[in-house]
């Protein structure tokens, strides 16, 4: 596994593609693994316990993904820390992949089906983190680390497009059942998952990493906490993680049972996924000409404003409602974008404390706080159990009922949305500041180069 080297830091749009190709698969896993395992274990394995596996595997995730984080951090290769990662946690993922999306039969039970889906989570963990970690160290400048995240995320739309489409061919396809789904969609996993990383590994350098300072897990936790960039990114991500967390769990009830597309649900999402893909070079955009925080910002406000137009979308009228899904879906992967792309400069901040470069763990929290805020749409639909809600009525439930599914659905994000973008008022780690960090950085390292001055590996 050997790639070009290069010291001068520059990458080409094609080197950015081929390193943002495997995103596609990887974020195409994520949509199963919420919107259609749980189900499937449920219904077509019958192991009544699969929702609680899941929520399980999620809870243990909240430890898991900060320790694989710092691990990967401390590696030592010759291949680079992030590649290698990338490299041994592949075929990782695709051996539970195909356990979880065609190995299990109804005669597996609740164990091993739990040892699957945990070591699923585990493995997908390990090369999310790598990638995301190599991602925020592939190019040291401000906006650059947009334009790679930005590429990222437009492929991550994509293999989220994609896996959906498919989905909903197969669903089309003459006496086609929900395993049959569920099988095609491995298929996608198993095949792209190769050949993406594969591009990824033999076209793509990983920039040379200065010798690390090793901390221990509790002082890498304290450094975390001193560093109030971190928190500060950390508590957006989770009230925006909140926001998609409720839109996601309610969007199925609201635009069946309230708006009354029973049979178009799906498409009006695979609209507004496909608005999300459209908009990121627009969000891209706008972080270069006002800042990344700024740019958060407006994509929340603008979340906020489109998420409360929802109130005036006609029920029936799928014309109407369709354009008004794909205005709202256009800030759908700006959010995501930027928040990561203001996380990579966060951890400027860290490794001029502590003199190590710590994207493995910084990225593991940012993916455990978007895990701790899925919990929220699940506590929606109890929040609508205990006043009555009955999702076997349908459009059926009274209409104080209803109502109440509407305002959690549009008031819910709304809120979240409009408290993520009040928490970057005045955030101080803008452009200027971050080139500040890193031209400490560089005279630090240049310094310990010379054995003059800086931190000693331990």
């Amino acid at each position: 596994m050997t790639a070009p080297k290069k010291s001068d830091g520059k990458i080409s749009i094609l080197e950015i593609a081929a390193f943002a190709a495997p995103a596609a698969p990887l974020l195409a896993l994520g949509l199963p693994t919420i919107m259609f395992l749980p189900q499937y274990f449920i219904r077509d394995l019958g192991i009544e316990a699969g929702a609680a596996i899941f929520a399980l595997a999620r809870l243990l995730d909240v430890f898991i993904d900060p320790a694989i984080g710092s691990l990967q951090d401390r590696t030592v290769s010759k291949w680079g820390r992030r590649r290698f990662w990338l490299a041994v946690s592949c075929p990782l993922l695709m051996f539970f992949v195909w356990w979880a999306f065609h190995g299990l039969t109804s005669s597996s039970g609740m164990i091993a089906a739990t040892i699957v889906v945990l070591a699923l989570f585990s493995a997908f963990a390990s090369m999310m983190i790598a990638h995301l970690g190599w991602a925020g160290e592939l190019v040291p400048t401000y906006h650059g680390r947009t334009r790679v995240l930005g590429i990222v995320q437009i492929v991550s739309l994509v293999g989220q497009v994609g896996v959906l489409a498919l989905a909903a061919y197969v669903q089309t396809r003459p006496g086609a059942t929900e395993a049959d789904v569920i099988e095609a969609m491995g298929w996608f996993l198993l095949i792209g998952l190769p050949i993406t990383t594969a591009i990824a590994l033999f076209v793509v350098p990983e920039r040379q990493t200065p010798p690390q300072t090793h901390l221990s897990v509790i002082a890498s936790l304290r450094a975390v906490w001193r560093n109030t960039f971190a928190r500060r990114v950390l508590l957006v991500d989770l009230l925006f993680g909140f926001a998609q967390g409720i839109a996601g769990t309610l969007f199925v009830f609201y635009f069946q049972y309230i708006l009354g597309f029973e049979n178009t649900s799906n498409l009006l999402l695979f609209i507004y996924f496909v608005a999300g893909l459209i908009g990121v070079p627009l969000w891209m955009w706008i972080g270069r000409r006002w800042g990344k925080h700024r740019g958060l910002q407006g994509a929340f406000v603008y979340t906020a404003v489109t998420t409360l137009m929802i109130v005036i979308m006609p029920a029936g009228n799928f014309p109407l409602v369709a354009v008004g899904m794909a205005i709202a879906g256009l800030a759908q992967g700006g959010g995501i974008l930027l928040t990561r792309a203001l996380m990579a400069d966060v951890v400027d901040a860290d490794e001029l404390e502590t003199g190590a470069r710590r994207s493995g763990l910084y990225f593991g929290l940012m993916l455990t706080t978007s895990k701790i805020a899925i919990i929220a749409g699940p506590l929606t639909l109890v929040v609508l159990q205990l006043i009555g809600f009955d999702a076997g009525l349908g459009g059926q439930n009274s209409d104080a009922i209803l109502f109440a599914l509407g305002a959690l659905f549009i008031g819910g994000p709304a809120l979240f949305a409009l408290l993520a973008a009040a928490l970057l008022q005045n955030y101080p780690l803008d452009e200027a500041r971050q080139a500040e960090l890193h031209a400490a950085i560089v005279a630090r390292q240049a310094a310990n180069n010379e054995n003059t001055l800086g931190p000693v590996t331990k």
